[in-house]
């Protein structure tokens, strides 16, 4: 790997590559499509922020991860 896919600003990762941002959108559009899902069979609003607030946290650290990994992936060769 020549060039790394995110660059790290604090605790976020900002996508520098095209990769990058199409990872950065297909988390996005998942997310959307979670909470979209979670709004139609929620019968109250615990129930959708509780699933809601797992779902996004449970992506978000996905998406960090790999942004991570591949930081380091790219220091190293």
């Amino acid at each position: 790997m020549k060039q790394p896919w995110f660059k790290r600003n604090g605790i976020f990762f900002i996508p520098i590559s095209f990769i990058g941002w199409v990872i950065l959108l297909c988390g996005s559009a998942y997310a959307i499509y979670t909470v979209i899902g979670l709004n139609n069979s929620s019968h109250s609003v615990s129930d959708f922020v509780r699933n809601s607030v797992f779902s996004l946290v449970l992506i978000d650290a996905i998406y960090s991860l790999v942004a991570y990994l591949t930081i380091r992936i790219s220091k190293l060769f």
